[in-house]
């Protein structure tokens, strides 16, 4: 079964600095407000299986921080919930100075060869527990629309959010 994965612009200072209630009302404040305000910039549809191992491969091509990995999945904006928050969903975000830092390694490492020697260890490291396995296509599709968004939100000095829809 196929996601969403949706890549928006936004501004950080367009969430409040604090919240209150609990974890869920807090995480639907967030999402509202990033719908609402953000710009959809780019969307992706595949399922987790392929989405998950084609952006730890970006990650790794991109400087192997597990930053992007983590910050897709589970990240919020002025840290308005903690990562182990208890929520019906994942949120994603990217503060400007992060994304900032992340496209400038992006421009770097956009034509890195996943056919390399380096490429394949990359891959044999994803795939090693068995769980996952990389598709070459899911990787260019995963790549091109956060190198996209990542290049935009960079020039435009905002912002990102990832809303993941299963």
């Amino acid at each position: 079964m196929s996601s969403l994965i949706h890549l928006y612009l936004i501004d950080e200072d367009t969430y409040p600095a604090n919240l209150t209630g609990d974890d869920e009302s807090k995480y639907q404040t967030v999402l509202d407000i990033t719908q609402q305000e953000g710009i959809r910039w780019q969307s992706i549809e595949l399922n987790m299986r392929g989405f998950e191992p084609a952006l730890q491969l970006w990650d790794a091509a991109a400087g192997n921080s597990n930053l992007l990995l983590v910050a897709t999945f589970n990240f919020y904006p002025h840290k308005l919930l903690p990562p182990d928050a208890d929520t019906s969903g994942t949120f994603g975000f990217f503060p400007a100075e992060m994304v900032q830092d992340f496209y400038s390694v992006m421009q770097q490492e956009y034509d890195f060869d996943i056919d390399s020697l380096e490429g394949k260890q990359i891959i044999q490291e994803i795939e090693q527990d068995g769980i996952n396995e990389v598709n070459p296509d899911a990787y260019e599709m995963v790549r091109d629309k956060y190198f996209v968004t990542f290049r935009d939100a960079a020039k435009q000095n905002k912002s990102i959010a990832v809303i993941i829809e299963m």
